[in-house]
Parts: structure tokens; sequence; C-alpha cells
């Protein structure tokens, strides 16, 4: 069959279009390598909003034709590289491109800066602690701060709430949570009882413990940091009934498309337990505490979140300890705590820029009565003591060079006011503070990564500025090994943390004092891979302009106070930890050697400080049964004995602290609702230790500071409604 005349003309049309066509297009052409000049197979190149390219063959190597014209963007990507974009302009020339990907610098095999600091988070890959291993450590109590003092660089403190960070005292470190400090992160001091820090470990996904070194977004600690990380949306609606040996637990979680709200609450009363478990300390009314907490949870957009987290709590508790002024007789202790906690916190990405915001306030007020056995029957002696502190930060974070290397900046304000009385006697400041950061986190190349801060900030009531300056530098030497190390400034206002209830609040009686300053030296070497984890570190950190305190006879107790203390702490710590070697085990081990003196507070001579000792050690041991969805825990710890001091500064050494503490928890069915049942036994061997001294008014007698009772137990059970299976 011929074709008729109009498929001829067709064909005729076709042959010429087709020519003008290949006439009309270019060749875009090339190779695509990696650093080390090798070729990078299967490469994705393509033009940018087009459906023209390829990949590359085995050799690297790309050819494709286009008949785009005009600005366009050539896009070369390649599986675990940073992706590279050329503009070019095309006429009727062919291009011909040779192209070096960069390997990107991921989680998986990106140096980490990691100097000062045990990151522990579930998105990250250097992950120490997450949530569940806090309230499976055994000792711990699922208190944060209990579980931290497994790590190298914590002392192993009893007598009092907090934690003592390398030779610092408690108020040396802060606790931040989404970037906004907590003011009253434990309950009210109680005279020789250790108090637990006031949120579950649950509300967070990540903690980054940093024992020095810390970054440039934070001030006002001496020594360390600790940053939390609340949850963003929950996975879906539930209830929790969570019933203990203490009190009991109700919450609920209702979950929308875009939207969270959850409502808790708490009661727990002491006493019942401490009809079965014999407790050295006298009480006369066991803690009572009732807690209420309200959080929402907004997604405004596909990156924007807001979050609000309130809680409120009050508490009450009264005993009796030995009186320093009359032997064998007690003074009573009264306390009464009211603590409101409001945290709002906004984000979201604006282009490459991400804005971080976020208002915090807080109020905790404590009203005391203190019987001090004076001459006159049954006196007592009001103490009245409330902090607030009302917040607001923001700062923005935008990619340089690389997606892993940025830059953030922003600043602060803090608005403090610290009222106290005694008796007729009523003290009250307000402090506001400010400050500005500028930090930048440079992945310079795949093996070397540095992060340059500084830090600017003003104190109205000193009436003083200071500018603190941070670095830190990591360098990768294996694929699984690198060194890090560190500096930095860091001041405190003096005296901030107005807490303990037998020291002067010095700063109320102060003029001309300034800030407080710790300079840290950090060197690290780590070993991490998906399961294990080792790492030693040594630092110095050197203290001047410290507080101190004269007594000059005849003037007064407090009548000389200045900046003149100093001192410095050194050691190095070690930590190891397993989870690959044997089947169904964790482990970490941790020591840490510490050399440390000052002369502050109203300390006569340069000696070591009462909360230090020189040689801490710790193993915890967990192991799973999932057959029967059951785990246990141990954990020893081990710290040698700690100095005390008479007012003539003549020293006494406690024993060496030793506790062994068990845990077991199963995990199990309730009405077909997720539930875990656990059981806790603290200090098994009965170690009774003991954790400091108090000394009688002529400084002859010496009375042991003990646990509040030698060997401890708990037990309860946490149920989930509306959960069917274990996450």
């Amino acid at each position: 069959m011929k074709p008729n005349f109009c498929t001829k003309i067709s064909i005729v049309f076709l042959l010429l279009f087709n020519a003008l066509y290949s006439f009309a297009q270019v060749t875009i052409s090339g190779k695509v390598i990696d650093e080390s000049k090798n070729p990078l197979p299967y490469a994705s190149v393509l033009l940018k909003g087009t459906y023209d390219g390829g990949s590359t063959n085995d050799k690297g190597d790309f050819s494709f034709k286009t008949s785009q014209k005009g600005k366009q963007t050539l896009v070369i990507s390649y599986l675990g590289h940073d992706t590279k974009e050329i503009e070019l302009n095309i006429a009727d020339k062919n291009f011909v491109f040779n192209v070096t990907l960069v390997e990107k610098a991921t989680e998986g095999n990106e140096v980490v800066i990691s100097a000062g600091s045990f990151e522990a988070s579930d998105k990250k890959r250097a992950t120490i602690l997450k949530p569940l291993d806090i309230v499976t450590t055994a000792g711990a109590s699922g208190d944060i701060s209990g579980a931290m003092r497994t790590l190298p660089g914590a002392q192993q403190i009893g007598e009092s709430e907090g934690l003592f960070v390398r030779g610092g005292d408690a108020g040396e470190t802060k606790t931040i949570i989404d970037d906004m400090v907590v003011e009253n992160p434990y309950y009210s001091s109680i005279p020789d009882v250790p108090q637990r820090g006031r949120f579950s470990p649950f509300l967070f996904t990540g903690t980054v413990f940093s024992t020095g070194g810390y970054s440039a977004m934070y001030g006002q600690a001496l020594s360390s940091t600790l940053v939390l990380s609340t949850d963003d949306l929950a996975d879906q609606t539930s209830t929790g009934v969570s019933v203990t040996a203490v009190g009991v637990d109700l919450n609920h979680t209702q979950r929308w498309k875009n939207t969270q709200l959850s409502i808790e609450g708490s009661y727990t009363n002491l006493q019942p337990y401490f009809l079965l478990n014999h407790q050295n300390t006298e009480w006369i009314k066991p803690p009572e505490t009732a807690n209420g907490a309200v959080i929402f949870r907004q997604k405004t957009s596909e990156t924007g979140l807001f979050k609000f987290y309130g809680t409120y709590s009050a508490s009450h508790s009264t005993l009796d300890f030995p009186s320093l002024t009359y032997p064998n007789l007690n003074d009573m202790f009264d306390i009464k705590n009211n603590n409101i906690y409001i945290n709002t916190t906004y984000q979201d990405y604006f282009n490459k820029w991400k804005l971080n915001s976020g208002l915090s306030y807080s109020k905790n007020e404590d009203n005391i009565k203190w019987d001090t056995l004076t001459s006159q029957p049954g006196y007592t002696i009001p103490l009245g003591r409330i902090q607030e502190l009302s917040q607001a930060k923001a700062f923005v974070n935008h990619p340089l060079i690389n997606a892993s290397s940025d830059i953030k900046f922003g600043a602060e304000t803090q608005l403090q006011n610290f009222t106290d009385s005694f008796g007729i006697y009523k003290y009250h400041i307000q402090e506001l503070y400010s400050a500005a950061f500028v930090e930048t986190d440079l992945y310079i190349t795949k093996n070397l990564a540095a992060r340059v801060g500084a830090r600017a900030e003003y104190s109205r009531f000193l009436n003083k500025y200071d500018a603190a300056p941070r670095l830190s530098v990591a360098y990768k030497t294996g694929a699984k090994t690198q060194v890090s190390a560190a500096y930095g400034e860091f001041y405190q206002t003096p005296n901030s943390n107005i807490l303990e209830l037998d020291q002067n609040d010095y700063i109320y009686k102060s003029n001309g004092l300034t800030y407080e300053l710790a300079t840290h030296y950090i060197l690290d070497y780590q070993f991490m891979d998906d399961d294990r984890t080792f790492r030693i570190e040594g630092y110095y950190k050197k203290y001047n302009s410290l507080e101190r305190v004269y007594q000059n006879p005849g003037q007064g107790p407090d009548s000389v106070i200045d900046n003149s203390g100093y001192g410095y702490a050194d050691g190095v710590d070690l930590f190891w930890r397993d989870k690959k070697t044997f089947k169904h085990v964790d482990y970490w081990i941790s020591y840490s050697y510490l050399d440390t003196k000052r002369i502050y507070d109203r300390y006569l001579e340069e000696a070591m400080p009462t909360f230090s000792a020189k040689h801490t050690f710790a193993v915890v041991y967990k192991q799973s049964f999932p057959v029967i969805s059951s785990s246990i825990s141990a954990t020893f710890t081990y710290a040698t004995g700690r100095p005390s001091y008479n007012q003539y500064f003549v020293e006494r050494t406690t024993p060496d602290y030793k506790d062994f503490s068990i845990a077991y928890s199963y995990l199990t069915q309730l009405w077909n609702n997720f539930t875990v049942i656990f059981v806790s036994l603290a200090d098994v061997p009965n170690f009774k230790n003991v954790y400091g001294y108090r000394y009688s008014t002529n400084g002859k007698t010496a009375y042991p500071i003990l646990p509040p009772a030698y060997r401890t137990f708990f037990i309860g059970m946490f149920v989930d409604i509306g959960r069917k299976t274990i996450n």
C-alpha cells in the first residue's frame, strides 16, 4: 500500500521537525567524583524543573542532550554526599563539567563536638542515657539527677539535692528546659534531706549533661548545665495511671491531628511508707505533696510548633534535727512550699532561617517555722523566702557552607525578684540580667569541626558587664574515634542561688562585688559505634573572684565580703558503655579522679571543698529477659571520703561512700492495657553511709549526717490506658 499525499506531507514535516529539534539541542556532559578522586557511579544529574538529565555510569561519566535555553540550574546529587547546584546559561554551545561532591556530615559519620558533654537523645547517634534508661537505673529512683550521678564528673552527694560537678557546688549547675532557665528544679531544701527533681524523665526526649565547656547559648553557671528537651506532639490519645507505695498519679493526653492537650494530677504522702521503713530522720509530719500540670502542643505549620507547659505544686513537711547549741536536744523545722512554673516556646522556619523563641515564669514560695530552742520556750523563728524569675529569649539559626554548619545568634533577658524574711527583718532585691550570644558550628571537613562562640552579659544589680569566649574543636582520627578540646570562660553572679538555709544572703549586704569566674580547659578522646562507647577526658578549671566572707572580731560576723576567693579543680573522667558484647545486656562503667582546692565563703584557708571526693566509681548493669517481658538492674557506686570542717577549720573525713541497689521491672498487659510493674531496693548490704558532720557551737562535738533511711524500697505500677503494645 502506497502512502497517500497527507501521509507523505506528515512524514516530511516530522523529519523536518526532528532535524530542527536535533539542531537546537546542546549536550551537557562530564564526570562526577568524590574528594578522593574516586568516580561516583549512578549519581543523579538533572536540570532543575525539567525531565532532562540522567545518571552517571560506573566510571562516573554522564552525558545528555537538552533543548532548554537561557538560565538553568544543573543539580548533581549522590547518596551520602552534599548536593551541588551549578548555574548555567544555555545558548548554542555544549557544556563539560568535572564535579566533586563532598561527603555529607551525617549522624552516622560526622565528627561530634563533644568535649565536656554527655548527650542523650532518641534522635542522636551519640546517645548516653534515654528517658527509659533513667527510670530503669537502680538507685536513681526515677530521678534525672540520680541517674546523672552514675556518669563521670558528678559527685555522690547524699545530704543535699542538686548536681555537684567537677569540684563545683550545686549552685554552679543550671537546669535548662527547652532553652529556658529553671530557677527551682528541685523541691525546696530541708536540712540534711536531699530533695528530688520536680520533673518526670518521660517529659523529655533528650538530655545533654555538660560537665564543662558548655555552649555560649547558656550562662550564669560556673561548672555545668543540664539541658532538657521536651516532647513534641504525642503519638496518640492515652490515659495513664500510676500507683506506688507513696502515692498516685493520673494523666490523660488527647491527640488531634495537629494538637495535643495533656492534663496530669498527682498526690504523694510518705507517712504510710515511713511506717514500713525505719527512718533516721525524726519526722513530725512526713512530706505530703500535690501536683498538677497542663501540656499543650500546637503544630502551626509544616515546620512550626508552639509548646506550653505549666505546673503547680504544694508541699508540707516537719522534722526534728539535732540542735547544735543544746546537746541531746532537737530543733524543729517546718516548711510549706508553693511552686509554679510556666514554659512556652515557639519555633518555625522562614526560608533557611529557623526562629526559636520562648517565655517562662516561675515563682517559688517557702514559709518556714524554725524552733531553735532559745531561752524562750516554744519560740519559733518565722522565715520566708520568695523567688520569682521571668525570662524572654529568642535566637535564630542559619546554615553555612553546608547542611551541617550553621550560625546562631540571639539574646535573652531575665527579671529576678528575691524576698527573704527572718523574724522582723525583710530583704528584697531585684535583678535585671541581660545577655547576647553568637555561636557557629563549622564542619570544616568531614574529619574536622569547630564550635566558636561568645557571650556578653550585663547585671543591673552588680552594674557590671562581662564577655565570655567559648571554643570547641573536634578531629576525627578514625571511622569510630575522635579527639576533642574545649576552652571557655564562664561567669556567675555571686550567691545567685539563694537556696541554703544555713547560708546568709551575702549579696544583700555587699557593695562593689563583681562576677565570679571559672575558666575551663578540656581535652578528650572517644570511641563510639552503635552499641559501644568509650571516653576519657581530662580537664583543668581555674576559679577567680570567688566570694569570701571575713569574720572580723568586734565588727560582726559578716562585716567584710569581697571577691578575693580563688581555687582550681582538675581531674580525669572515664566512661565505658557496652550494649553489644552480651546478649540482652546493657552496662556502663564510670570513674572520676578529682583534685580540687578553693578558698571562698567562710573558708579560713585554701582547702578541698566538703562536697568533693577524690575518687568516684560507678557500675550500672541491666539485663532484659524478652521471653518473660522482664528486666533487672543493679548499680554499685563508690566514693572516697569527703572532708568536713568545724568553725576553727579542723578537718574531719567521712568514711568512704558505698551503695549497691537493685531494681526489677515487669512489662505486661492489665485489662488489655500496657502495664509496667516495678520494684527497687536501695543500699541492699546496708552500708550505713555518713554524708558529713555538723558541729556543736564550741566545735568539739561532731554530729554525723546520716541518710534519711539506711535501706529503702520502692514498689509501684503504671498502666497506660489505650496503649496495647510496648513501644
